[in-house]
């Protein structure tokens, strides 16, 4: 009887090794690692394949809950997404900044800001096809070399959108302690409506967009086409 009871205590303590071991953290199961890459995708307003799983922590022996490190094929942004992997439940996603932040030109220049980045952002936008009352809109914005593009759609983004491509002409940062706080004045080029079935046209006029803590807060597009001005106002965090 003494010997069974070493022998249970044995197997025991072999269990608890293997379950707090890295190896046996790593091997979640599928229907957690497809519910992480769905949640962080929607937090990030990404398509699904643009993100992957980068790396795997540790699994809690009690709980099965379990954090991945998540990646942005594309932007690089990357995100932390804690999922119970006893019922696959996403539990939480924090998501780090996104957008490449450059050094500035000059010493004369009085706050860092970014050359090239891709943010986002959701909140209201109203005019064109958002209505006067306004309609609950995510905001895209890419811009690089001088150049940048712009989104405004209502979710899941293949109905009611705008899309916006110009040139910037300054891009001033509010916050020298916050290179992902800045203001980006530019002049539009082309726009595409969804009244117009997303038809690219020409234009001209005035873009100022607004970006704190690396959320798109606000947008006010002026195109001289017949589709009007578009306001946006985003939400600091979401």
């Amino acid at each position: 009887m003494r010997f069974k009871t070493v022998f249970g205590g044995t197997i025991i303590a072999a269990i608890a090794l293997i379950v707090a071991s890295p190896f046996v953290a790593s091997a979640i199961p599928r229907k957690s690692k497809k519910a992480c890459i769905q949640r962080t995708a929607e937090e990030m307003l990404v398509p699904v394949r643009d993100v992957r799983i980068v790396n795997v922590g540790p699994m809690s022996a009690e709980s099965g809950a379990v954090t991945l490190e998540m990646k942005n094929r594309k932007t690089k942004q990357t995100a932390q997404c804690r999922v119970n992997t006893l019922d696959n439940t996403v539990l939480s996603v924090q998501l780090t900044p996104s957008g490449s932040v450059s050094q500035p030109s000059s010493e004369s220049t009085s706050a860092t800001v970014p050359e090239s980045g891709s943010f986002a952002g959701r909140g209201k936008a109203t005019g064109s096809v958002f209505g006067q009352e306004g309609r609950n809109t995510d905001a895209s914005l890419d811009f690089n070399k001088g150049k940048f593009s712009l989104s405004l759609y209502v979710p899941p983004g293949t109905s009611t959108q705008v899309q916006y491509l110009g040139s910037i002409n300054q891009i001033s940062g509010q916050n020298p302690d916050n290179p992902n706080t800045f203001v980006i004045d530019g002049a539009l080029t082309s726009v595409a409506s969804s009244a117009d079935n997303l038809k690219v046209v020409n234009t001209s006029g005035a873009c100022r967009i607004e970006v704190f803590d690396a959320r798109i807060t606000s947008v006010n597009c002026t195109p001289s086409t017949s589709e009007g001005a578009i306001r946006f106002e985003g939400m600091k965090q979401f």
